[in-house]
Parts: C-alpha cells; structure tokens; sequence
C-alpha cells in the first residue's frame, strides 16, 4: 500500500477503527522497531518536531564537528545501550536521527569550504562505529545501517567519494582498502559490496596498483598473527576471513587491469 493510499483510508475511517489499526501495527514491530517508534510517536503526537524546525540554525562546521566527537564518544562507551547517567533512557534511541543529521550535514560540505578533508575524516569515523556495532551491542539494534536509514555500501560510496576527492594519497587508498575488506556487516551486504564500490572509485591503473601493494602488505601482517596463534584460538577465524577478503579484493583488481593470472595466483 503507498503513503497516499493510507491517507485517504485513514481520513475517512472512524477514530476508535483508526486507533485499533494502528495499537495492532504497533504490535507487529520488534523490539529494536518500537524503540524508534516511540520515539517517533511522542515527537509527532507532542508536536515538537514542528517546534524544533522552527527554532533550528544553522550551525558552524565546529560546532557541528564537536557534536559528532561527543556522540562518537557517548556510543563507544555504551553510553546509548547500557544504564548511565551521561545519556538519559528517554534520549538513547535517539542516536538514529543524530547519526542521520550528522551524515547529511557532512554530505553538504564541498571541497571549497576548507572543512572537507575533515568532513570525510568524520564521516569515516561514523561509517567505522556503525561497522563496529554490527559486531557488538552499541545500540538498541542489530542492524546500525538500517536503523539509519542507509544500506552499507551506499553509505561506503559516499565515503569513499569523499576521501578521495582529498586525493588517492597512500594513506586514502589504504583506507578505504581496509575499510572495504574488514569490520562489521550490516545483515543485508557483503564485502563484495563495498569492494565493488572502491573499485568503481579507484580509476586509474596507478591506484589500482597502489592498492593491491596494500593488499599484499595487509595480507602480510595478519599472516605473521596467525604464525602465533594455536589451531583452534578464535582469533584465528577473523584473521583468516580478513585475509580471504583481501584476496577477493586482490583477484577484483587484477581482473580490471587484465592480470587474471598472477591474480588468481
């Protein structure tokens, strides 16, 4: 059924009927679902939303970057999952629409402003939290990226786009290639998702090569873990994940520049 439809079913329908159609929706959410529908309900039903718009201003890109850096801090603390005194109960399941402001803030900014290197910076340290909580219990959700309202790899496009419109230094490559093959998924991506982004991203057979370079030193290092670890340690498993990940990204590479070989190899 589409938002227009609803309407008009809903503004021709007794009150008590529209009451029990929407108690008994309410009752099919889950429980990560109803946390950001009560939140949404008391805002609409109080009317605060069109009082927020009508105070908001525009804020200055410091003011903004400081915002983030507190939430990146209160969200790495538990600050938004668990019992504390930092941030009330009624507040945590706000993080959704805060995450959501700063994103589209960020995406505002352009290359003339001076802000952008650090916007990207601050935008790769949100995209690496939601990573991160699809791993472990950050907030009330299974699925950071879909409580945001954004699928993985789009939001990885922009942050890719992002950095590199910085440059394709060592250091921007190197970080969206690791990005690309480890930390968290959201339950509907893969890291052929993002790999395939970064590799839409990385255009020219310079950078190509710079990546692979990374590759191999990245591959490298988790091998020289693995030398120290027993058969069954755990942290086995996710070094060897991240390893075949990098080499799906390897043998991705050198399909593009022709190598199918040595990338296979």
């Amino acid at each position: 059924m589409k938002v227009q439809e609803l309407r008009q079913m809903l503004s021709g329908a007794e009150r008590s009927l529209v009451e029990k159609a929407f108690v008994e929706s309410y009752k099919q959410l889950k429980k990560y679902q109803k946390e950001e529908a009560d939140y949404l309900i008391r805002t609409i039903l109080s009317g605060e939303s069109e009082k927020s718009a009508a105070k908001k201003q525009k804020q200055s890109f410091g003011e903004l970057e400081a915002q983030i850096e507190t939430f990146l801090e209160n969200a790495k603390a538990g600050n938004y999952y668990a019992p504390n005194r930092v941030i009330p109960k009624s507040q945590r399941p706000k993080w959704r629409f805060l995450v959501k402001g700063y994103i589209k803030e960020l995406e505002k900014v352009t290359p003339e402003s001076g802000h952008y290197e650090r916007a990207s910076e601050l935008l790769r340290k949100i995209y690496a939290l939601l990573c991160e909580a699809c791993n472990y219990y950050l907030f009330s959700t299974e699925d950071a990226f879909r409580s945001v309202g954004w699928r993985q790899e789009e939001l990885f496009h922009l942050l890719a786009s992002m950095t590199f419109g910085c440059g394709f230094s060592e250091e921007n490559v190197a970080a969206m290639t690791i990005m690309a093959c480890t930390g968290g998924l959201s339950r509907e991506s893969l890291y052929y998702g993002q790999q395939a982004v970064l590799l839409s991203e990385l255009k020219t057979s310079d950078v190509k090569y710079m990546a692979m370079e990374i590759i191999k030193k990245e591959i490298r290092e988790r091998q020289g873990k693995l030398t120290g670890l027993g058969k069954y340690d755990h942290q086995r498993y996710y070094l060897e994940e991240e390893i075949d990940n990098f080499c799906d990204l390897f043998l991705l590479l050198s399909l593009s520049l022709a190598e199918t070989g040595s990338g296979v190899k």
